[in-house]
Order: C-alpha cells, then structure tokens, then sequence
C-alpha cells in the first residue's frame, strides 16, 4: 500500500494541467460585467417600472450614487468594446488583403 503523501507528483489530476487560462475559451468571456449589468436593470426599468422604481427609491444615495457610477463606466466599455471590435475588423481586413 502506498502510503498518503500530500505532495505525491504521482497523481496524475495536478492542478498545473489547468493553470493557463488563456487556452481556455468561455461563451462569457466577451461578456462585459458591468455592461451586462446596466443592461440587465434597464430592461426591468423598461418591463415592470413600477417594480424598478420600488427598488431604487429605497436606495441610500451612497449606493444611487454607486449605480450611477456603474451605469457611467459601462457605457464608457461600451465605447471601448465597440472601438476594439472596429480595430479587430479593420485590421482583419487588412490581413485578408
């Protein structure tokens, strides 16, 4: 019998086999959280108003100010995801040329 030994490189399920991410793909990974989120209350502000509004009104400023602030940032990485997806274009473009 083998005795337990808690760093045995024998095991053949490491944990270094899945250390690199950027091999790994994910249908979420060109979600942008904070778009995403914006998204997702403007279409229940847009669905059910009375509900979005019930929610929000009970907000301490802090947190109507943070949800400002998020909705802000997001648009900025709209702009950017938007302009990075032109370049993409343009310069694919340019390779298939």
């Amino acid at each position: 019998a083998k005795a337990f030994r808690p760093n045995d490189e024998d095991d053949g399920d490491s944990d270094d086999d899945y250390s690199d991410d950027e091999e790994m793909q994910s249908p979420i990974d060109d979600v942008d959280a904070f778009v995403f989120y914006v998204d997702t209350i403007k279409g229940l502000q847009a669905s059910d108003p009375l509900r979005f509004q019930n929610l929000t009104q009970t907000l301490e400023f802090q947190y109507q100010a943070l949800a400002n602030g998020v909705a802000q940032h997001s648009e900025k990485r709209r702009a950017e995801i938007e302009k990075e997806k032109m370049e993409k274009a343009s310069s694919a473009a340019g390779a298939a040329s």
